[in-house]
């Protein structure tokens, strides 16, 4: 469990974040917990990461927010390492993810997930998986778990922060 003299900060992901992001995400992707990523679909997709560091600047915790259309985005590879696992950086990762999509005018945010209470807590509902279809044939089709999904689609309506 994390000490309270331990911090971290979340900051948005850089360059010099890949090869860490490539390790932590691909390590994460061995039990299905996530999808794996390549070097350049993470630098394709890297101003959709933030990243939490600790004090030494050694990333944590992962998330990304990847655009569907002009009002749909998804959170995906969200992720903290083990020992920080319960301090609170996934849900401050996904608050921060949450926060840019509300400031350039996303309505709604969705999710793959096992993990229900998590983003239950966050305020993300269970829906039908069949209104994400872009989501599907996208992504899904290289998932190896494909044929036997044990993941719930879930969905957060936002309302437009007031910047």
């Amino acid at each position: 469990m994390v000490t309270a003299v331990r911090s971290a900060r979340i900051r948005s992901a850089r360059v010099k974040d890949v090869a860490a992001l490539l390790t932590f995400i691909n390590d994460l992707a061995t039990d299905g917990t996530l999808l794996p990523r390549s070097s350049s679909n993470l630098l394709h997709y890297l101003r959709d990461f933030k990243v939490a560091v600790d004090g030494e600047g050694r990333v944590i915790g992962c998330g990304a927010l990847q655009f569907v259309n002009d009002g749909l985005a998804e959170i995906r590879s969200v992720a903290v390492d083990p020992a920080w696992r319960g301090s609170g950086i996934g849900s401050r990762l996904v608050r921060t993810l949450l926060t840019d999509a509300r400031r350039i005018g996303i309505a709604r945010v969705f999710c793959l997930t096992r993990r229900l209470d998590f983003f239950g807590r966050l305020g993300f509902v269970p829906v039908p998986m069949e209104r994400f279809p872009e989501k599907v044939w996208n992504d899904c089709r290289f998932c190896p778990r494909q044929d036997a999904c044990d993941e719930t689609a879930m969905e957060l309506t936002l309302t437009p922060s007031r910047v």
